[in-house]
């Protein structure tokens, strides 16, 4: 039986799966199947699979779902490994991210994520994981999807009965699973190691969902006012201010979690290494000025502020 088994769901991807493939073919770990998961595809994907010629590499077809947690629970119902991780039909491995997995997998570590490069599709970098990455929370974990399904490995047994991938096409069906194990208690154990590789392109879902679901901040008497408040709120005039009153809580909230047993931060981190990588974060335009998103919506009563969150 293999140590650990993988989960690649897939949906017409043609010989465009090859390099994903590849890269778990060349896992210095080699007690592995990988499951590959076809949503009802329609072109060659099952061809191409089952072309690969390793008989770690096992082709499941399933009626189509639409996405990714459908094939995921069917894979999940397929494996008999100790270990499960997750592979997306477009991200790609660094040849010892299984063996990082493995490394910290056991009764005390049942949920571990690896660090990550994303790239565009030309192999530009986008961005790399960093502290902000490795610290972890139940209350951060609230408030972003950590982690990608691609970075990310757990005990079988974690993710069964009551508590399996969403099958709704919302997206967003890792945040929601990673947080319904953090209500049950499970805490991720973080691996700083950069082993997964995310291609990040315009066909990827998680730029073609819309603002579907949002929180709302305000409701507001008529929507011509609630854009004058939008424009005021996401215009340059209050962005210093915000951005730093946002780094205030911010180093607050830090505070008060450095307290909590369920923390997990790397040994050397304080709250002000933290801080300052936040700070790095807002300066770089990438955290703090959430309010650029805002969108107006109607709503009973009248028009709402609301911050999209998929």
């Amino acid at each position: 039986m293999a140590r650990i088994d993988v989960i690649c769901p897939t949906f017409n991807r043609s010989t465009a799966i090859l390099p994903t493939i590849e890269s778990v073919l060349a896992q210095s770990v080699e007690d592995w199947t990988l499951l590959v998961v076809s949503d009802g595809s329609t072109d060659d994907t099952d061809d191409v699979v089952r072309g690969i010629g390793d008989p770690r590499v096992r082709l499941l077809r399933v009626r189509r779902c639409g996405s990714p947690g459908g094939p995921r629970n069917a894979g999940l119902a397929a494996a008999r490994a100790p270990y499960v991780a997750y592979l997306d039909h477009d991200d790609r491995w660094d040849p010892e991210h299984l063996a990082v997995l493995l490394g910290h997998l056991g009764p005390d570590a049942p949920l571990v994520a690896t660090g990550c490069e994303r790239v565009e599709p030309d192999g530009h970098s986008v961005d790399r994981s960093g502290l902000l990455d490795s610290v972890w929370h139940p209350e951060l974990q609230a408030l972003n999807a950590m982690y990608e399904p691609s970075r990310v490995g757990h005990v079988r047994e974690l993710v069964a009965g009551g508590c399996r991938w969403s099958r709704q096409a919302v997206g967003f069906e890792d945040w929601d699973l990673w947080f319904r194990l953090a209500e049950r208690g499970t805490d991720v154990t973080v691996a700083a190691e950069r082993t997964a590789l995310l291609t990040l392109h315009p066909g990827s879902r998680r730029h073609t969902f819309g603002a579907r679901h949002g929180v709302g901040l305000a409701l507001l008497d008529d929507a011509e006012r609630a854009h004058r408040v939008r424009l005021r709120l996401s215009g340059p005039g209050l962005r210093a201010e915000l951005e730093e009153r946002y780094l205030t809580d911010m180093h607050g909230w830090f505070e008060a979690l450095s307290a909590s047993p369920r923390l997990i931060r790397p040994r050397w981190a304080r709250v002000e290494d933290i801080m300052a990588a936040l700070r790095d974060r807002v300066a770089a335009g990438s955290s703090g000025s959430f309010l650029s998103t805002l969108a107006v919506v109607a709503a009973p009563g009248g028009h709402a502020l609301a911050l999209p969150t998929g």
